[in-house]
């Protein structure tokens, strides 16, 4: 991957983070339990890092400096509570953010995947290889929170198979 292309490819990757913030600022806006509430601002907060850890290494290249290895901090896992599920299922604004942040987060890692596979630079390749592990933990975590919510969503707004 040429300079070029590896901007593009981080510019793409910031777009993405900052879509990912905007969906989790939205649910936040509309959360009140305590523990969602912090769900959301610790995804606020995980994706801002991200974002900032992606604009350090466009600046570098842009900078025509070399790269080097940014100390990042890992994704903590996430344990969710009966309560935590059914505020989601119960709020269709949530459930929704739910739903298109589970969407984004697979588009993140399956991008983060081939920006690895298609960069030369041993240390962008390693930093989109964590990407990929971290976009899939809020992938996989999303995943198990709309599965189990959905009960309660259906529940809630009485929805009868046809």
């Amino acid at each position: 991957m040429k300079n070029k292309e590896m901007l593009s490819a981080l510019k793409n990757a910031m777009r993405g983070e900052m879509d990912s913030i905007s969906i989790y600022q939205n649910a936040l806006a509309n959360a009140k339990d305590d523990e969602v509430i912090r769900f959301f601002n610790n995804m606020v907060e995980e994706e801002q890092r991200h974002y900032n850890y992606l604009l350090e290494y466009y600046q570098t290249i842009t900078n025509k400096e070399k790269l080097e290895t940014i100390d990042t901090k890992d994704t903590e896992n996430m344990i969710f509570s009966d309560n935590f599920i059914k505020r989601i299922g119960s709020n269709q604004m949530l459930f929704s953010a739910i739903s298109v942040a589970t969407l984004l987060e697979k588009n993140a890692f399956e991008f983060y995947q081939r920006s690895a596979e298609q960069t030369d630079d041993e240390v962008l390749k390693k930093f989109f290889e964590k990407m990929v592990t971290w976009e899939k933990q809020h992938y996989d975590d999303l995943l198990r929170i709309a599965d189990e919510a959905e009960n309660t969503y259906w529940q809630k707004n009485r929805f009868e198979p046809f």
